[in-house]
């Protein structure tokens, strides 16, 4: 039986006003993430991903936002058009939560924690000051807080980060989302809180049957809990799939290149890490055909002169790409003779 999907973004293109001109951060996103699974968002910093899961949450920049097209619908409705009065009384913090990627800055510095669990459930719930009370301190003790009834009268800075960071999943579960987005939401923690905190996150996607946006560059977390990954670059998805078959074997040269550049426990000691050469496009200077082909090993002049479309690969997985790699056996290299022969 097919699951309708609670989130389908199409087409989502995104331009900021910047002092250099006008940015092209997000160019034709598109993704679906059904209830009860987690779709991953994967690249090198300033690809997109967070600004991407910012305009579903209809949190961008006013005073720098440019141009905001495209189609971002949340269970049947269309809500990238909805007035800030319209996303904050029925959507943001109701139905669709946020876990951010520092809570220190997150939560409010000079308001007691249980407060601010509390003031969200009284606004969209419309429940009484008692109830509300009792239900943060349940929420609290299901995130793993210890002593949920003292740690509630508690200000932020008085939690450890692992502690902060489960106050802030408390926060964004308290009115009962249908879909919960996570921007970065382990990278100031140590690795044992990592798995801690990823973990519930695992436990009450199951319980609650939530939909999880779930925004990282770590390779290993995305391909480790997510279901569906999308791979960015310059504001474009490359490679979208199951995150096990992308990783397993990547289509995208830059796909492979991110997995080639990881840390490995079977490497031995003081081996080099890979690295991918160059760097990023200005997105205020899109090249005009494949935004990776300046550090791309299999860049011919149709990567110069067409942009590829996201089409089907030699996996089956969309890719966009005009020499896809064919295999996890295929080096990432390939000669210009070989790659023209290909496409003649």
């Amino acid at each position: 039986m097919t699951v309708e999907p609670i989130l389908e973004v199409k087409d989502l293109r995104i331009q900021f006003k910047t002092p250099q001109g006008i940015a092209e951060v997000v160019n034709g996103v598109n993704l679906s993430i059904a209830p009860g699974r987690v779709h991953g968002l994967v690249g090198e910093s300033g690809s997109g991903k967070s600004v991407t899961a910012r305009a579903v949450l209809g949190i961008l920049p006013r005073n720098a936002l440019h141009k905001r097209e495209g189609s971002v619908r949340f269970a049947g409705e269309e809500i990238l058009g909805l007035s800030e009065d319209e996303m904050r009384k029925r959507i943001r913090g109701r139905r669709i939560a946020m876990v951010f990627q520092d809570p220190m800055t997150a939560l409010n510095p000079v308001m007691r924690v249980g407060k601010q669990i509390v003031l969200p459930m009284r606004r969209h719930l419309g429940i009484n000051g008692k109830e509300a009370k009792a239900r943060a301190i349940d929420l609290l003790g299901q995130v793993g807080i210890p002593d949920p009834e003292e740690k509630f009268k508690v200000y932020p800075h008085q939690l450890s980060g692992g502690q902060r960071q489960r106050i802030m999943i408390a926060l964004a579960l308290s009115c009962d989302p249908e879909l919960l987005i996570a921007d970065e939401p382990t990278t100031a923690l140590d690795v044992t809180v990592q798995a801690q905190i990823l973990d519930l996150f695992d436990k009450l996607r199951r319980e609650r049957n939530l939909a999880v946006l779930l925004v990282s560059h770590d390779l290993s977390l995305i391909a480790e809990r997510c279901d569906e990954v999308s791979v960015m670059y310059a504001g474009r998805v490359v490679e979208t799939g199951s995150a096990i078959s992308t990783f397993e074997a990547p289509q995208h040269p830059y796909t492979k290149a991110l997995e080639e550049a990881r840390p490995s426990l079977e490497n031995p000691p003081h081996t080099v890490l890979r690295t991918i050469p160059g760097r990023p496009p200005q997105l205020t200077d899109l090249p005009h055909g494949c935004s990776f082909a300046n550090r791309c090993p299999r860049m011919t002049e149709l990567c110069l002169d067409v942009d590829p479309p996201l089409e089907p690969g030699p996996a089956g997985r969309p890719v966009a790409c005009h020499h896809p790699v064919a295999g996890p056996d295929e080096p990432l290299g390939v000669s210009v003779t070989a790659a023209k022969e290909r496409i003649s």
